[in-house]
């Protein structure tokens, strides 16, 4: 396997692989060289939320070939419990790097979903970069039910990727990567959530300080209050306390001690 050898660590019921970005774009060159199934999931801390309260959705992350820090409070989460990775891996980022592969070796990539246009534009953008690059933009039905799904299949089929690049909202875009990659005829799949719409520049990404600050939440927050501030206030906020509770108890299994019971979750 492509992935074989890279360490897997778990965070709060969610898996995360040591893997550097650098690592990761060579892992993905070589599965689309080798025509080897992986599944890249850039994965946050709402992933780390939805797998704690989706047993379906962890499974499916277990299963998937790498998993890898989208952000930085996964990096700090992984060094607080002792067990590091190897740094953030933007989702956006590997975009333009999936771009690239295309444009040193060959490949096809589709770029999947997204509002309408912006996979259009997207893909203009970063053909300015690499225009040698081969990129086929691939409208997602809505809604995306059984039937058109087959259809949204054979529409990637025929376009010969061997990279599908889905923008559909989390968890949605990896349940159809795990259950479509291979009839797609495409060795590679990426859920990558609004990489699209900050590449076409119809929304602005944030500024290095505020990614490197682990705050890039709190840009997209302003930039969509209705859309995220449930889901960042409310559905992601305990996962502070969940990290404190774990990060205690790891350090008292390892004095040998145990933390009471009515923490444990």
């Amino acid at each position: 396997m492509i992935t074989q050898a890279i360490r897997r660590v778990d965070i709060l019921g969610c898996p995360f692989d040591a893997i550097s970005f650098a690592e990761t774009v060579a892992t993905i060159r070589r599965a689309v060289l080798a025509r080897t199934r992986l599944q890249v999931v850039p994965g946050s801390i709402d992933f780390v939320m939805k797998a704690r309260s989706n047993p379906s959705l962890a499974e499916e992350l277990w299963r998937s070939e790498l998993v890898v820090a989208d952000g930085k409070p996964i990096v700090w989460a992984a060094w607080l419990l002792k067990d590091a990775i190897c740094g953030r891996v933007s989702g956006t980022e590997l975009v333009w790097k999936c771009a690239e592969i295309s444009h040193q070796i060959g490949c096809t990539v589709a770029l999947v979903g997204g509002m309408p246009g912006v996979a259009q534009r997207a893909a203009a953008k970063m053909l300015d970069r690499y225009p040698e690059a081969t990129l086929r933009a691939v409208p997602a039905p809505v809604p995306l039910s059984p039937r058109s799904s087959d259809t949204l299949v054979q529409g990637i089929r025929a376009t010969g990727a061997s990279i599908i690049l889905l923008a559909l909202g989390a968890p949605r875009q990896e349940h159809w990567i795990q259950a479509n990659l291979g009839p797609s005829g495409a060795d590679v799949g990426i859920g990558v959530g609004s990489a699209f719409d900050i590449i076409s520049g119809d929304k602005p990404r944030a500024p290095k300080w505020m990614q490197d600050s682990g705050l890039e939440w709190l840009h997209r927050l302003r930039l969509e209050p209705g859309r995220l501030g449930r889901r960042y206030l409310i559905e992601d906020s305990p996962f502070l306390y969940h990290l404190a509770v774990e990060t205690i108890r790891r350090r008292l299994q390892r004095g040998g001690k145990c933390l009471p019971t009515n923490l444990q979750h």
